[in-house]
C-alpha cells in the first residue's frame, strides 16, 4: 500500500461490539428458519431455491449484517455440527458408550 492508497485499499477494522451482536440476531433468526423448513446445509445449491423461497429475506438481513467471511463461516459450522450431532447419537443408540478419558493433544 502506497502512500496515494485508495480508501477502498485500507483493511476494515473487525466488527465492534454492537455489530457482532446485530450479526449473531440475524445468524439465530435465519437458522431458527432453516431448522423450521428443514434445511439442513444451506450452502448446497440443490437447496438454493429453497433457502431463497422459504428464508430469502432472513439470509439477505444475515449476509447484510455480517462480515463475509462469517457469514460463510456460520453456514458452514452450522452443517457441520449437524452432521456431529447427528452421528453422535446415532452412536449412542447403537449402544456407544463415552471413553473415561478425554483425547487431547500433548
Amino acid at each position: 500500500m502506497g502512500i496515494f492508497a485508495k480508501e477502498e485499499d485500507k483493511p476494515s477494522l473487525p466488527p465492534n461490539k454492537v455489530k457482532r451482536k446485530e450479526c449473531w440476531e440475524k445468524r439465530d433468526l435465519f437458522f431458527e428458519c432453516l431448522t423450521a423448513n428443514n434445511i439442513d446445509n444451506s450452502l448446497d445449491p440443490k437447496q438454493e431455491n429453497k433457502v431463497k423461497s422459504e428464508c430469502g429475506a432472513l439470509r439477505t438481513e444475515f449476509e447484510n449484517k455480517c462480515v463475509a467471511s462469517w457469514f460463510k463461516y456460520f453456514q458452514e459450522k452450522r452443517y457441520s455440527d449437524l452432521i456431529r450431532q447427528r452421528y453422535i447419537a446415532k452412536l449412542e443408540s447403537e449402544g456407544a458408550q463415552p471413553l473415561p478419558f478425554k483425547l487431547g493433544s500433548r
